[in-house]
């Protein structure tokens, strides 16, 4: 499953209603099964332009990448890494690391420079 884009359940924050709240989204799988948990990146459309992050938010046209399935132009959240229970996942909706490994690999690269901030700034 590890490279693979899952249709999942994930938490967020609902200002409108100001509560916690769940819903449906895209998420990039980066790592288990570890006591049935996978560790996932959201990927989102990100209507507010002023919220993308430009070092860590990659972004994913449908036209450039369409076997990954994906009906608007969204971007993978690389500084967003969190963890779902495997029950969360649904279905399959692509597979980037086989498809599209070079952008699969920017995204493992960002990631990695995020961890290494964090991991930095934690010293």
């Amino acid at each position: 499953m590890i490279g693979k884009i899952y249709s999942s359940i994930t938490p967020f924050y609902d200002s409108k209603k100001c509560i916690n709240s769940f819903k449906r989204r895209p998420v990039l799988i980066t790592g288990g099964p570890r006591n049935n948990d996978y560790t996932i990146l959201p990927v989102s459309t990100i209507t507010r332009k002023e919220n993308i992050d430009p070092d860590f938010d990659v972004k994913v046209e449908p036209e450039q990448y369409p076997n990954i399935n994906l009906d608007r132009i969204s971007y993978i959240r690389t500084h967003k890494q969190t963890i779902v229970h495997q029950s969360s996942l649904s279905k399959e909706i692509g597979d980037l690391k086989t498809e599209y490994e070079e952008l699969y690999l920017l995204v493992l690269e960002k990631l990695e420079e995020f961890n290494k901030r964090m991991m930095d700034d934690a010293f």
